[in-house]
């Protein structure tokens, strides 16, 4: 197993069937592309890095009004950012930027919380953030408004496992676990034998259950556990309901798995957001066909391909 941090995470790296030497040297590309990317896709200033990434110089642009280039990686993930966000129909929204900082969770090192005001947080949820005001010219970013500013937090992960396994597979790599902070992408197998991998509880932190995942395959989860504060008795996690302003507090997780990890990531995020009133209406405008819902009162809601797989634990 290699272990690194990054994204404010664990990464491990399980690589199955490939020599030292080979690993050493994917790995060492790997950790290189993981620092560019961890500068340049991070929305906010941190003291870690010397002067702004890409994304903070993009979000200062649209903020003042300005036009941008983008570069073309970073173009193409805006883009499909922005397509998912209509698809879901607002659940998924990578331009509340903004409201994620009014909350504070820019900011995972702060030791003292506390919710904004009601009051602010509707002020800022009337402006309307979202993908939809920006413009692109080519390669070239503007935004009709202000307030919109680009978070990619909920599709940031998948993407990443999308780009390690592009670089395992380019240094010769058939065979891996990627996982992510819990997010996970399996490339070929394991020993000749499918990858068998948990689905956890966040209501007991136990597994409820597990299931073979295949070649290509990616196991993505967001819940209430990952991110969160307290604050006189009350939870509020950082999944943030884009048409209210407030967090989520109906869902606990939800799990995809895709062959996408891109959409896989987003979907989840939009099915946390969804809630099991609107589970099977996202499922369906998403493509998702393997999804389980967790309440905040332990119930499951599951898409009946995810029901045939998974093997519960009693």
């Amino acid at each position: 197993m290699h272990q690194l941090f990054a994204f404010g995470t664990r990464v491990e790296l399980n690589i199955y069937g490939s020599d030292a030497g080979q690993v050493r040297s994917v790995m060492a590309r790997i950790e290189a592309r993981y620092r560019e990317v961890d500068r340049d896709w991070y929305p906010w200033a941190r003291a870690s890095f010397s002067g702004l990434g890409e994304l903070q110089r993009i979000n200062a642009a649209l903020a003042s009004g300005q036009s941008i280039d983008v570069s073309p990686e970073l173009a193409r993930l805006i883009r499909r950012a922005a397509v998912i966000e209509k698809r879901s129909r607002g659940k998924f929204n990578p331009g509340i930027g903004r409201l994620t900082r009014l909350w504070g969770f820019d900011n995972v090192l702060r030791e003292t919380w506390a919710p904004p005001s009601d009051a602010a947080v509707r002020a800022l949820v009337a402006l309307a953030p979202g993908s939809d005001h920006l413009r692109w010219e080519n390669d070239t970013l503007s935004s009709r408004s202000t307030v919109t500013q680009i978070d990619l937090g909920g599709i940031a992960k998948g993407a990443i496992l999308d780009l390690t396994i592009a670089l395992l597979k380019e240094g010769g790599v058939d065979n891996a676990i990627i996982n992510i902070g819990g997010d996970l992408a399996v490339l070929g197998d394991i020993h000749g034998r499918a990858a068998k991998i948990g689905i956890r509880s966040p209501i007991a932190d136990t597994p409820i259950g597990w299931l073979n995942v295949a070649d290509g395959e990616t196991v993505v989860t967001s819940g209430d556990y990952e991110r969160f504060f307290e604050y006189q008795g009350q939870k509020y996690q950082h999944i943030l309901d884009p048409k209210s302003g407030f967090p989520i507090r109906h869902t606990a997780s939800v799990t995809v798995i895709h062959r996408d990890p891109i959409l896989a990531d987003a979907a989840a995020t939009a099915l946390v957001v969804a809630g099991m009133a609107e589970f099977d209406q996202t499922c369906a405008a998403l493509g998702i066909q393997q999804a389980v819902l967790i309440n905040s009162s332990g119930e499951l809601r599951l898409t009946p391909d995810m029901d045939r797989r998974v093997n519960w634990l009693r």
